[in-house]
């Protein structure tokens, strides 16, 4: 089961389905029973290929089957649609209402943008080659493009990073590969900071945490690691607001444009692709060095170690985690509540709502994404 479509370039008007009526469009829903149909604003839309994509789960779509979502489409609830959703609402359109309907009429501008072809995807003055790697491309590009290139998202059924098969392979990472890399790591330090004795660079409660201390206590132990796991809902936020959303000044300068992308900027481009959700080990081995640096020079010896060890424990369901909100399903309301905020973060405002675990740095921080309630008409 995949969760990539393909998008299609918009044909014109005389390629698109004319309903005479709504008992008219009824009838072609029911003749067309495996396909997920909807109205909106007197246009008609298939959206069956997208069912598996949809930020908010599938079940929401599979509701309105047949049905009109004009104001659903427009409402808080279950999250806000922005812009860029009614631009890719237009790639799945098939037909329009004529004559008297129930409906609301088509007044809406949702022109596809940008255009996407299976060669190439067209923006306004300039052109990405979806035969060679992004990667690369993105040199070509200033910072007002760059920003208009990632800040629209897509669902593409091909994304290539490098037009070297052995460098795109290290792209591509299924949710499963990050326990299997970060296991060895954590139980290393774990290992490490119950055993050896780090002399001049003890912290203050190591002889709380060595196995042969007459003072080994397994609750100190056990809090420790809960604290070095909790450290990584600060680390997670700062990560992600100051380096994968660096400043303006920073992408200013097209190495680091090349960098962002590579480390976040993809993720904002295709934000369903399910094989670039999780964090590559290689670049999270890269930054992990930086974590537990700090750790050190904070605290040393075994307790940094421990810190570090609960820190990547937290990490590891951290990335699960940011693979569920975009294709998990069910689940306590929490992680459904999440869900519908990061993806708002996704698709209505890219510069709050950093938060991927919980909302409590966003908090503490004063970028909570805020959305005004409306209630849907009946």
């Amino acid at each position: 089961m995949t969760s990539e479509v393909k998008n299609l370039q918009t044909g014109d008007s005389k390629s698109l389905i004319k309903f005479a009526s709504e008992s008219e469009y009824q009838k072609y829903t029911e003749a067309h029973a495996d396909r997920i149909i909807v109205t909106y604003k007197k246009g008609v839309y298939d959206v069956t290929d997208f069912v598996e994509c949809h930020p908010g789960g599938d079940d929401m779509i599979k509701d309105c089957n047949g049905r009109d979502i004009s104001d659903l489409f427009h409402s808080s609830y279950p999250h806000q649609h922005s812009s860029s959703a009614s631009r890719m609402l237009v790639n799945y359109k098939i037909g329009e209402l004529e004559g008297e309907s129930s409906v609301k009429p088509n007044n809406a501008n949702t022109e596809a943008y940008p255009t996407v072809t299976p060669d190439y995807i067209q923006y306004k003055d300039f052109r990405i080659n979806r035969k060679e790697g992004f990667i690369f491309q993105t040199f070509n590009l200033n910072k007002e493009q760059y920003l208009d290139f990632i800040h629209h998202p897509l669902y593409l059924d091909e994304c290539k990073l490098f037009s070297w098969k052995f460098f795109e392979f290290f792209t591509r990472n299924k949710w499963w590969y990050i326990p299997i890399a970060w296991a060895p790591v954590i139980l290393y330090f774990l290992y490490c900071g119950i055993t050896y004795d780090y002399g001049d660079n003890r912290s203050y409660v190591d002889h709380y945490l060595k196995l042969d201390s007459p003072q080994f206590n397994g609750a100190v132990l056990a809090l420790c690691f809960l604290i070095g796991m909790f450290n990584w809902g600060l680390t997670e936020y700062i990560l992600h607001r100051w380096l994968f959303h660096m400043s303006d000044k920073l992408l200013n300068n097209k190495v680091m444009r090349w960098f962002h992308f590579m480390i976040h900027g993809i993720h904002h481009l295709i934000p369903m692709d399910p094989d670039r959700l999780v964090f590559p080990p290689p670049l999270g081995y890269v930054i992990s060095i930086g974590v537990f640096a700090v750790y050190n020079i904070l605290v040393g010896g075994n307790l940094a170690r421990i810190f570090y060890a609960g820190t990547m424990a937290a990490y590891v369901m951290y990335d699960y985690q940011h693979w569920w909100l975009h294709h998990g399903k069910g689940g306590l309301e929490y992680f459904k509540d999440l869900k519908r905020y990061h993806n708002l973060h996704h698709f209505f405002d890219v510069d709050q709502g950093y938060g991927i675990t919980s909302k409590l740095w966003d908090y503490v921080f004063g970028t909570v994404i805020q959305i005004k309630e409306q209630k849907l008409s009946k």
